[in-house]
């Protein structure tokens, strides 16, 4: 499976298109993926294989409990198959446009198995949350840094 990291930030025409950063689309196979409204005001773009574990995984939801169900509704509701032009290029439709907030720069942010994409000022203010530092959390965290 792919892995992305890093910010990279295009421009998006005035069609909605915007180029899929180079390091990343090195890493896709094939060229159809799956954009959807993400967490915390972003869009999550999934590669084939990510999109597939997802799908398993929704599969396995209990549709007889609400809380499931809502889920299934809202995770599937924005989701849209998008496909990489011989530009190397996805156009985002003007509804996930308005609900992330994106207008006309696009930062791509790698997050090892998706790539979430954000309006520059809205990521700034997610990443400047003053109620608690990286250093915290990962005094909290499992994992050898």
């Amino acid at each position: 499976m792919a892995e992305f990291s890093g910010r990279h930030e295009h421009m998006l025409d005035e069609k909605g298109r915007v180029s899929v950063p180079a390091a990343f689309r090195r890493q896709i196979t094939g060229d159809d993926l799956y954009l959807n409204l993400g967490m915390d005001g972003c869009l999550e773009l999934y590669s084939p294989e990510k999109w597939q574990l997802l799908r398993e995984g929704l599969g396995r939801l209990n549709r007889k409990e609400e809380k499931q169900r809502f889920f299934i509704r809202r995770f599937t509701s924005h989701l849209r198959p998008v496909a990489i032009d011989a530009q190397g290029r996805i156009s985002i439709p003007a509804d996930l446009l308005a609900l992330a907030g994106i207008g006309s720069t696009v930062v791509f942010l790698g997050q090892m198995d998706s790539i979430e994409l954000w309006d520059p000022a809205r990521l700034d203010k997610v990443m400047s949350r003053s109620d608690v530092s990286y250093e915290e959390v990962a005094e909290g965290l499992d994992i050898e840094l």
